[in-house]
This record gives structure tokens, C-alpha cells and sequence, in this order.
């Protein structure tokens, strides 16, 4: 059995074939350190391609406003002036406890919510903020870029994900009920309707 040759490690450079287009560089002109293995020439069927030439391919349109893509970008959903708000938010809650006693229904639809009433975090500041300010033109604001986001996903082939109390209530929910008391006693309450 002959024995196999080591692969190039990172800072070794790698041998051109024969024929390649290019000039060495003075990394390729040394010989390799004493001790290592000579590494493998490439394979014969592989000579012509260091020369074929390279097509450069165009950018894609960019915003001007945020540099992402225009495909993907959520700028034109955006207020164009800042919104004028004199409350301070400071958000000191686990996501999954954000449950408001309103008739909201979240809106995140591409990501399972424990409950229909659960909602992200920038809905649940959107509506105190709207709530706060008196004035619900801030909630409808800061929720337009999210809806798009969904929206775009929703078309790119993401699903929309039912809460986990809709699908335990229907017999829907694809994972075995846990074995912790804890966590199944969460869940027959969320089949119940309790508040956890």
C-alpha cells in the first residue's frame, strides 16, 4: 500500500499545472519547507481551465438609503422622516412571555407563536408605543416593514406557521409531548387557553 499524500495546508501554495496562464509568484518559486510532503499535481483534465477567461457578472441594484439589494430592500416601507415619539422603550421581557390582553393577533406569521395573542418583540413595543403616544399611525408604521418582510418570505417559498396552541388544540403538533411535568403541564395549559 503506497502511502497518500498529505493536502496543502493553510499558507502552502498550490502547484499550477502545466500551461497555466499567470506568472508564479515568489511563494510558488520556493521550494517547500524540509520535511513535508510534495503536494499532487492537478489532474490532467484540468489544464485549460486557469486560462478560460472570466465573465464578470453585474451587480445587482442597490438602495441608495441602506445598500442592500432593492429586491430585498424594506426601505419604501419605512416612514421618510422619523417618527416623533417622547416615550423611552426599554424592553426587559423574554420574547415568548410577550402576551398582550388586546384583540392584536401577531402578524409574525413565519415563525411559530406559543399562542396567537404572543407577539415579537417589535409588535409588543409597536403597540405600547402606540398605546403610550396615544396615537395609532405609530403602530401601523413600525409594523409596515415587518409585514413586507413576511410577505417577501411568504413568496420565496417560507410557510406560514400556525401557533403552537392551534396545532395542539387540533391534534397538529408534529413532536411527542415532553416527559418533563413542567413543560407538559405548559402544554395542557396552552391547549386550554390558560395564560401561562
Amino acid at each position: 500500500m503506497e502511502p497518500q499524500e498529505e493536502a496543502p495546508t493553510l499558507g502552502e501554495s498550490v502547484p499550477r499545472p502545466p500551461g497555466a496562464s499567470g506568472s508564479p509568484t515568489p511563494d510558488e518559486e520556493e521550494e517547500p519547507p524540509e520535511g513535508s510532503a510534495p503536494l499532487a499535481a492537478a489532474p490532467a483534465g484540468a489544464d485549460g481551465l486557469w486560462g478560460l477567461p472570466v465573465e464578470h457578472a453585474e451587480r445587482r441594484p442597490e438602495c441608495s438609503r441602506c445598500s442592500r439589494p432593492q429586491k430585498v430592500c424594506l426601505c419604501p416601507y419605512l416612514p421618510v422622516y422619523p417618527l416623533q415619539i417622547s416615550t423611552h422603550l426599554y424592553i426587559i421581557q423574554h420574547p415568548a412571555e410577550v402576551q398582550l390582553k388586546t384583540s392584536i393577533c401577531s402578524q409574525y406569521v413565519i415563525r411559530m407563536q406559543p399562542t396567537s395573542r404572543c407577539l415579537s418583540t417589535l409588535e409588543c413595543a409597536a403597540a405600547a408605543l402606540s398605546i403610550l403616544e396615544k396615537n395609532n399611525y405609530i403602530q401601523e408604521t413600525l409594523l409596515r416593514p415587518l409585514q413586507a418582510l413576511c410577505s417577501f418570505q411568504l413568496q420565496h417559498g417560507a410557510q406560514i406557521r400556525l401557533s403552537k396552541e392551534y396545532l395542539l388544540k387540533n391534534g397538529l403538533y408534529p413532536k411527542p409531548m415532553p416527559k418533563n411535568k413542567r413543560k407538559l403541564r405548559k402544554m395542557e395549559l396552552l391547549m386550554n387557553s390558560v395564560k401561562i
